[in-house]
Parts: structure tokens; C-alpha cells; sequence
């Protein structure tokens, strides 16, 4: 009878106990270097049912790490990313997206693999490991955290230009290239989320244009302390046109339904990259409007 009775209470204890979801971070490894960011591009689309828990999953990691996690939602393929047809208005009818979206998923085989996908820093592209399910991200994450840095990106911007500042903090000799990009946040419109349709859910920072994608430098060799200046101009109704233009003319079944940017929930994404392994070394990220 004790045997029973002590078996049962265990039972009872191990059944009262939480279950608890992820991220999983491990506390005896959870080093973290402060100047360290990681750029987490999340392929989606506004059709994918099970792409929301992406999403959440990336909101999840970025409060483990604030603002050190900075994301980046890429709506692409015409089976999850297409508006519906004027027919069945208003379900869907937004074009998220964008030429640039469309490329990096073609080059790197995102969707392939499958929807929902994303990549941690682009790490893992030279043996085909970039390709990253929403449970391996935090993970991902956690180790990416860990690396020292080779720069540091400062932002300065408004609605009419945007000044990035890139120092170099070691002594390095390789080939990287710059991105700007822009993205937006508090996106409400349609999205389905598992068995339902959502009228009004938020999609957030959704990747709008890219302005940059050049070299850093015209040298491949880089100076502690060095700092390398680029401002771009930013006509914001004109990048703007370029998405509904894509839409119409390019996008498989778009329908050109891709403006109505609010520039006051824009935010410009800076990130170098080793044009080798394609590996971002470092990202920031800023308010368009500061």
C-alpha cells in the first residue's frame, strides 16, 4: 500500500506541473555579448495558416533580448503570399510583396523548404544549414548572441534621407556589403491563423524596400576605429509606387494593392555582410522618423 500511495503521489505532482513552451534558454549557457545583434528574416505570407506561430516565435526570443533581436517578415510565393481575387473583397486583398522579398527567396530556397522559414544572420548558407524551422531559431539565436563583433552601425534618418555610420572595431581584410532596407510595423489586414481568418491582425515589421545593397568599401581592408559614411536619399512616395508597380506588372497575380505606407511606422534596417559566405556580421535598426 505505501508503494502505491507514494507512486500515486508522484504521479500527482508530476501532473500538476506546467507545461511550459519555448524559447529554451539555458541558463548555464546564457552569455551574451550587449554589442552583438542578430537579424531574424521571417518568410511568410498573409495566406500561410501556420505562419503566425512564426511570428509569435520571433516576438517571443526578441523579449528574451530586446532590442538585440531585430526582425524582418518577407511575404513571398504566390500560394501563400497572393491577394485573392476582387471577387471575394475584402478577404486579402493586400500585395505584401516585394522584388527584392521574391529574390532572396529564390536565392537562398526559403520556400522549398517550406512555410513558415527563416534565417538567423544568413549563417549556414555555404552547407545548406540557413534554412531554419521556428524551433531552431532560439537556439540559433543564443549562439549568434554569443559572437564578438567587427562593427558597429550607427542610423541617423527622416522621411527625406537616411546617414549610416559603420566603424569598423578590428583590424579585418574581407568583402562586405551594406543593406538598407526599410520595414513596417502595425500593418492592420488579413491573415489567416490556423483554422480562422483574422480582419484585423498586426503584421509587423513587413519588409517594404530595399535602398542599399552595395559595397561597404572600396577596400577590403578595414582599420580599427575606421568609420565608413553613406547617406541616401528617400523619396518615400516614389519607393512606394515601385511595390504597386510590382504588384501589377511583375508579382504572379498581384493586383497592385501594395501602398498606403504610413511613414511614421517605418523603420530602417542596416546590416553588413560577408559577401563570401553571405553571413551578416552585424544589423541595427532605427525609427525612419526619430
Amino acid at each position: 500500500m505505501r508503494k502505491y500511495i507514494t507512486l500515486l503521489s508522484i504521479i500527482l505532482i508530476v501532473s500538476s506541473c506546467d507545461v511550459e513552451e519555448g524559447p529554451f534558454i539555458n541558463d548555464y549557457d546564457s552569455y551574451v555579448n550587449p554589442e552583438k545583434k542578430v537579424l531574424i528574416e521571417d518568410f511568410t505570407g498573409h495566406l500561410c495558416p501556420n505562419c503566425p506561430d512564426a511570428a509569435r516565435e520571433l516576438d517571443a526570443i526578441h523579449d528574451i533580448y530586446g532590442d538585440q533581436v531585430i526582425g524582418m517578415a518577407l511575404h513571398v510565393t504566390k500560394s501563400f503570399a497572393r491577394p485573392y481575387s476582387a471577387s471575394q473583397a475584402p478577404a486579402f486583398q493586400y500585395d505584401f510583396r516585394t522584388t527584392w522579398g521574391d529574390y532572396w527567396d529564390a536565392f537562398y530556397g526559403i520556400s522549398d523548404a517550406g512555410l513558415p522559414r527563416g534565417m538567423i544572420n544568413r549563417i549556414g548558407y555555404q552547407d545548406e544549414s540557413h534554412k531554419l524551422g521556428k524551433d531552431e531559431w532560439a537556439s540559433t539565436v543564443a549562439n549568434e548572441l554569443k559572437k564578438e563583433i567587427d562593427f558597429k552601425i550607427y542610423i541617423s534618418s527622416d522621411e527625406a534621407s537616411i546617414s549610416i555610420t559603420s566603424e569598423a572595431q578590428n583590424n579585418i581584410n574581407a568583402d562586405y556589403n551594406l543593406v538598407v532596407c526599410l520595414t513596417e510595423s502595425n500593418i492592420i489586414n488579413w491573415q489567416k491563423d490556423g483554422g480562422n481568418n483574422i480582419e484585423d491582425y498586426e503584421h509587423n515589421h513587413v519588409l517594404r524596400t530595399v535602398l542599399v545593397d552595395q559595397e561597404l568599401s572600396n577596400s577590403t581592408n578595414y582599420v580599427a576605429g575606421q568609420q565608413i559614411e553613406k547617406t541616401i536619399n528617400c523619396d518615400l512616395a516614389a519607393l512606394e509606387q515601385f511595390n504597386i508597380d510590382y504588384s501589377v506588372n511583375t508579382a504572379e497575380l498581384g493586383n497592385g494593392i501594395a501602398g498606403g505606407w504610413i511613414a511614421e511606422n517605418l523603420s530602417v534596417v542596416a546590416y553588413i555582410y560577408n559577401t563570401t559566405t553571405m553571413e551578416i556580421v552585424q544589423v541595427e535598426e532605427a525609427h525612419l522618423i526619430n
